[in-house]
């Protein structure tokens, strides 16, 4: 998800004052998070940047602050990090975007104690998640926290659908007087004001789209997240990737090749338009195709005890004798050889 990127001192110093003005003691978030440096030191120039493992630190002390301020005043739970750990978890083995909003909804249901609601609402062409925290009061405190948590729930949307989080769009049920504050300390993407709840918008094909990230992804991602967002460079597949994952995704499931009209859906592009950029990419559906059968059977061949008509199945030919004269094609051998050098550690 992020680059272990190292950030200017002033961005922690605008972060660092905006908790002050919530009620946060600067000087306790830096030593909570274990930094080197103090206050003083990033005020008079002494540090200039700040690596990304100390950033990462000092992001999670601001999130937590200001989560605390906002329910001590609204008397009610905030998400601790392990539960949203928990919920990521629960959301990964999804086959569609769309299951996964439901499971999320699902996960914020059965909490015993209510932090927050999540709806799906579609309109024509447009799709809602609508997330209520059930705030009833509305302050600065309030405002940063409900920022904190659209921007990590775009960025965990995007980092799934492998899009990035430039494809949603978050409303906030907050006033436009907050539209001149300097969000960018929690939120990079477009923002609108004055909603009757907290709202993230998306084409409604989306929904339809199957998740491209694993449970091994999602270790690795949560790591530093959601704490990395200060130092968090745009995450986004490209197109040739994203293919051949939708192409490996439907051959691990059931042994299908999604078609062409399926492709173009499932990435927002129309038929037309997704052979241009795969053009100017410098390949094709029929190459990317091609590859993500010569992957998967290469893996089954490896690491798997299926047999090689079971695998001709699982690749999407329709007969062991095309699967063999297609895969000795691709690695010079026949599937059978390449299994034996495979387990020889020859392969």
């Amino acid at each position: 998800m992020t680059q272990a990127v190292a950030a200017a001192a002033n961005d922690v110093l605008s972060l660092l004052q905006k908790i002050s003005r919530i009620g946060g003691e600067p000087a306790d978030i830096l030593a909570k998070a274990g930094v080197p440096y103090t206050l003083r030191d990033l005020e008079s120039g002494k540090v200039t940047r700040v690596a990304h493992r100390h950033l990462v630190a000092v992001y999670r002390e601001c999130i937590l602050t200001i989560g605390w301020h906002s329910s001590r005043l609204d008397r009610k739970p905030q998400m601790h990090p392990d539960e949203f750990r928990l919920m990521c978890h629960c959301l990964i083995t999804s086959r569609t975007f769309g299951e996964m909003i439901e499971r999320q909804s699902m996960f914020f249901r059965t909490r015993q104690e209510r932090i927050s609601t999540v709806t799906l609402q579609t309109e024509g062409s447009t799709a809602h998640v609508l997330v209520d925290t059930l705030r009833r009061r509305k302050n600065f405190s309030a405002f940063l926290s409900d920022l904190a948590g659209m921007s990590a729930f775009c960025r965990l949307y995007g980092w799934l659908l492998g899009t990035g989080e430039h494809i949603f769009r978050v409303g906030l049920a907050h006033g436009s007087a907050y539209a001149n504050e300097a969000v960018s300390d929690f939120f990079a993407g477009e923002l609108s004001f004055d909603h009757p709840v907290n709202r993230i918008s998306f084409p409604a094909y989306l929904l339809e789209m199957p998740l491209v990230r694993t449970p091994v992804d999602l270790e690795a991602l949560l790591v530093d997240f959601p704490f990395d967002f200060l130092s968090a460079a745009p995450d986004t597949i490209a197109l040739p990737d994203r293919i051949r994952t939708l192409y490996l995704i439907g051959l691990s499931r059931d042994g299908r090749i999604a078609t062409l009209g399926e492709l173009a859906r499932q990435t927002g592009h129309s038929i037309s338009t997704l052979r241009r950029r795969l053009e100017e990419e410098g390949t094709s559906i029929r190459q990317l195709k091609e590859e993500a059968r010569r992957n998967l059977a290469i893996e089954a061949l490896k690491n798997s005890r299926r047999t090689i008509d079971e695998i001709a199945l699982r690749t999407g030919f329709k007969d062991t004798n095309s699967f063999r004269i297609a895969f000795t094609r691709w690695t010079g051998v026949p599937p059978s050889t390449f299994r034996r050098q495979a387990a020889n550690g020859s392969a």
